[in-house]
């Protein structure tokens, strides 16, 4: 760590101890009350996950499949996806794979058909499709920057859509989650094309649900979820910090336990936590000081 770098080190680590010591208890209140009086069991439903053939979607399909489950599962890797759907139906849980890309519309449609007319009602989504390398959004291209928004918000809407209209007919709780990110709540050098994107996704979830109060519909949970750092393949080589890394495994055992709580907001794991409700109150120029101190030199 360079001389010039190491204050900000400091500052950032003794204004989290000082968080935690003299903040935490209110900051912890806040993070877990935001639940909802529906809870939402996971055992023997209908359960479809986006992004389904690695990472967290493939960990939290594994999970949720211990549960007997009829669990429909999409990506656009078939080898992979057909991996993961074998262990599914190894652990006692059914499995319907449905190979596509999510950027497609007219394919999210035919995934809510096709799952329909098989089990008749969906109970739980977990749209789970994120992608979000390192960026500089001074030398990166609009086309760059647009394909980001297309891979973490756009899916997301394409599924959200047709989903929401099938669990308007239908009777019983069910439930639509989002898989989003604590990097929502701010900007973050080398990745602020994707914190815009998952920032835009969780006030798109927020309105709805208050239009879902508005108009009464009170059968339907819509949730986010957001992880801090997970050790994903696709994270390893980035060069993006991780501070407070989880495993795979471990977010989806989170990712269950929001799902039982029926939570609005799932954040975790609580360090991660902590940290982001403190940058959402610090002042700007000390949240950027902080930030920065993580940033390496170039990228």
């Amino acid at each position: 760590m360079s001389a010039l770098r190491k204050p900000a080190k400091q500052l950032q680590d003794q204004t989290f101890r000082t968080a935690v010591k003299y903040g935490s208890k209110k900051i912890r209140t806040e993070i877990n009350s935001v639940v909802l009086i529906l809870t939402m069991e996971y055992s023997n439903k209908t359960i479809l996950i986006t992004g389904a053939s690695s990472g967290i979607g493939a960990a939290t399909a594994l999970e949720l499949a211990k549960y007997n489950n009829r669990m429909i599962i999409t990506a656009r890797r078939e080898d992979l996806l057909k991996e993961i759907a074998d262990k599914i139906v190894n652990l006692g849980s059914e499995c319907l794979y449905l190979v596509g890309d999510a950027t497609s519309e007219a394919h999210a449609n035919k995934v809510i058909v096709e799952i329909i007319q098989k089990y008749g009602t969906i109970d739980i989504a977990i749209l789970n499709i994120g992608h979000g390398p390192p960026s500089n959004l001074l030398t990166t291209s609009a086309k760059a920057i647009k394909f980001i928004m297309e891979a973490n918000y756009h899916t997301f809407v394409n599924f959200y859509v047709p989903i929401l209209q099938q669990m308007k007919k239908q009777k019983g709780k069910c439930m639509i989650a989002h898989m989003n990110s604590q990097a929502t709540w701010f900007g973050i050098p080398m990745q602020g094309d994707y914190t815009a994107a998952k920032a835009a996704a969780r006030i798109f979830v927020d309105t709805a649900r208050m239009e879902l109060q508005h108009f009464g519909i009170k059968h339907i949970l819509l949730q986010t979820i957001h992880p801090g750092f997970v050790a994903t393949k696709a994270s390893k080589s980035d060069g993006i910090p991780v501070p407070n890394e989880i495993s795979e495994e471990e977010t989806a055992k989170y990712v269950l336990k929001g799902i039982k709580k029926g939570m609005n907001q799932n954040i975790f794991p609580l360090g991660t936590a902590l940290a982001a409700k403190l940058g959402r109150i610090l002042p700007r120029k000390l949240l950027t000081k902080i930030l920065l101190s993580q940033t390496p030199p170039d990228y």
